[in-house]
């Protein structure tokens, strides 16, 4: 019982991230560390992270698949335990790049998805490849990844679109 005393708990505290309104990512069993989001990978709520003890900059959170993680795995001793918090308000920027047809009414298209599930666009551009193609690029904020693959599904189903991906290091 009195070694039980010592455990650090399982509900630390729930740290604020960089440019984030509410807390959304727990550090177990540590207090008073800054945590932020990294930039290469940009992970959203829903995404699998690591965290990784930086020196001097707290707590990089990356997303497990990001391609920057096979190097920091190699100081495993600086790998540190994150997950998302239970409940959050936090919005997540994100950037998808779709290629569509060059035809009226695909931008309405796309931007009334978007809005009709409730996401903020950021920025929209868009330009033509070749004389029938497209490239849109929008910048949205996003709950999470079941809000981001919803609409990415949604946008795959209009007419006339060849190919939507999310864009990286936002």
């Amino acid at each position: 019982p009195a070694a039980e005393e010592h455990q650090p708990k399982l509900a630390s505290s729930v740290k604020r991230m960089l440019g984030m309104d509410e807390a959304a990512i727990v550090v177990r069993g540590h207090d008073d560390l800054m945590v932020y989001r990294s930039k290469c990978c940009n992970p959203i709520l829903g995404d699998d992270i690591i965290g990784y003890v930086t020196r001097g900059r707290g707590i990089a959170v990356h997303s497990k698949n990001c391609p920057n993680v096979e190097n920091l795995l190699y100081e495993a001793d600086r790998r540190i335990a994150v997950e998302w918090a239970a409940s959050t308000q936090a919005e997540f920027p994100v950037r998808l790049r779709i290629i569509t047809e060059d035809r009226p009414g695909m931008i309405a298209g796309i931007s009334n998805i978007i809005s009709d599930t409730g996401a903020n666009i950021r920025s929209f551009e868009s330009g033509g490849d070749d004389n029938t193609r497209a490239r849109i690029e929008v910048a949205l904020d996003v709950r999470d990844r079941k809000q981001l693959e919803h609409i990415i599904a949604a946008i795959k189903r209009i007419p006339g679109v060849f190919d939507i991906e999310r864009v990286y290091n936002v």
